[in-house]
């Protein structure tokens, strides 16, 4: 009788490998050909999660099965002769080079594998761990295939096949707010206050002002940068819970001609307010202004069409409504604009916004060492968002908000900003008297939910994002908890 030999890793053991096994059955007496650990090890760069000796006693209980011998990863003509083989079995993925008389090739069972099955039993071990709820505004409540999608081969990140990564998320990126024709995402490794300090750090000439628009924390901010950098500026400070006053801010732009450039934030994350960028990019147009939009809390929910809306400039990151991991932030910009750049000397060195898009044109790379786990988390999520659609997303962001403020108006809580001007992302709301916000917290944290400081000084708030992979029922099992501890309080 022939002696068959079956080469396998058989790391998880499963039907197909059975089936593999009764086939070869039919043409001799069966050797198994098992991987041994230490070539598990330096080939596939894991620990095999049965060892050696317990994969072939599993083997050796197989009734197909003669014997178990230990093999190297690959066979050869002197691994056959060893153990006196006539042909050799395996699946259709064969890399041995062997005399293809003594080789047999069955196709391998459709839909299974031990990497397979390895995916499904992590994929069910991340959704089965407890949940926590991130109810603050950012870095949002993420998928289990977003959080798994990090778990991938190490890599240098200077390699093609990374680089072709990159120039894919910044096409996807782009796309969800602008033609790929005329508009184009630069990358950067850091958050998304990296993205806007590259932005006003690089776009500004030396002989020109911006005008920002000051109407919460993060308008704030990007007049901390520009006084950082000596940037000539002119602060137009607006309330943080009402519209922009369009006509005073025109009023400004006629007095100061040096303007070049206009700053908002699309929604700001200290209260939840939503800029109207129709109303913005109209004026930056009729003044020949580049208009530059921190879009932290509202790209990838909130529709935005940079060509309709005339915005040059636009900052976000991985780790909000795109619902990706924190770590990477991004402009996208006007290609004509960015060519404009090479003009301007760049006040920073790590965040030269024209440096940083040039080279990223010649080589797909980022100009420094990129967060390469979270670039994979980033495109995950941004697949998944595609899939949702962007309109569905806000839509299901809605629907949460729509939960939340119903539960307040019952609960007699009051909110900042009128339904009217709301983002519909981010809530913040009043703190009832003789409440401790730190005590809130803690309460909710225990509870897996996490609950956010208000950031105006002039209102004692607390702040909540229904941002995230979370929907309405989770928004009732938070309001449910909250007239909890409230009753337990008051």
């Amino acid at each position: 009788m022939k002696r068959v030999l079956v080469d396998m890793s058989a790391t998880i053991i499963h039907h197909g490998h059975t089936r593999l096994l009764k086939k070869a059955s039919e043409y001799g007496e069966v050797i198994v050909g098992l991987t041994t650990d230490e070539e598990i090890r330096a080939k596939k760069g894991y620990e095999p999660e049965l060892n050696y000796e317990q994969r072939k006693e599993i083997l050796e209980s197989i009734k197909y099965v003669k014997e178990v011998v230990p093999t190297s990863w690959l066979i050869d003509e002197d691994v056959l002769k060893k153990y006196d083989i006539d042909l050799l079995v395996h699946g259709d993925d064969n890399s041995n080079k062997i005399d293809k008389k003594k080789l047999l090739i069955f196709p391998r069972t459709k839909g299974v594998s031990s990497t397979s099955i390895r995916q499904k039993v992590m994929q069910a071990y991340a959704e089965k761990k407890s949940r926590n709820i991130l109810l603050n505004p950012g870095p949002a409540t993420t998928t289990a295939s977003v959080k798994l999608s990090q778990i991938v081969d190490d890599i240098c990140p200077r390699e093609k096949e990374f680089g072709d990564l990159m120039e894919w998320t910044s096409n996807e990126l782009t796309s969800i707010a602008a033609d790929t024709k005329d508009y184009t995402t630069v990358l950067f490794g850091g958050s998304g206050t990296a993205a806007v300090e590259a932005m006003l750090t690089s776009i500004v000439p030396y002989n020109k002002s911006l005008l920002i628009v000051n109407n919460g924390a993060y308008g704030k901010r990007m007049c901390q940068i520009a006084k950082r950098f000596d940037i000539d500026f002119i602060e137009f400070q607006s309330s943080p819970i009402e519209p922009i006053d369009m006509i005073k801010l025109e009023e400004t732009v006629k007095e100061n001609k040096n303007i070049s450039h206009l700053a908002v934030i699309h929604n700001e994350t200290t209260t939840g307010l939503l800029n109207n960028l129709d109303d913005l990019g109209k004026l930056a147009k009729k003044y020949d202004l580049e208009l530059i939009v921190d879009a932290m809390s509202s790209y990838a929910a909130i529709p935005i069409d940079m060509n309709k809306q005339n915005i040059s400039y636009l900052a976000a990151s991985s780790n909000k409504n795109i619902q990706g991991m924190a770590g990477v932030g991004f402009v996208i910009a006007k290609k004509s604009s960015l060519e404009n750049l090479k003009e301007i000397k760049p006040r920073s060195f790590y965040l030269s916004l024209y440096e940083q898009y040039t080279n990223f044109i010649k080589t797909h790379q980022m100009r420094f060492t990129p967060p390469v786990q979270t670039m994979y988390a980033l495109k995950q999520a941004i697949v998944e968002a595609k899939k949702e659609g962007i309109e569905n997303r806000y839509k299901r962001y809605s629907s949460s908000w729509e939960t939340l403020t119903n539960g307040l108006r019952e609960l007699k809580l009051k909110y900042l900003v009128d339904d009217e001007h709301h983002s519909k992302i981010i809530t913040s709301i009043f703190i009832p008297k003789g409440v401790d916000f730190d005590d809130m917290h803690d309460y909710f944290y225990k509870k897996g939910f996490t609950i956010y400081p208000g950031k105006v000084a002039e209102f004692n708030t607390f702040r909540i994002a229904n941002i995230g992979d979370i929907d309405h029922q989770d928004i009732e099992s938070f309001l449910i908890l909250l007239e909890k501890y409230l009753h337990e309080t008051r």
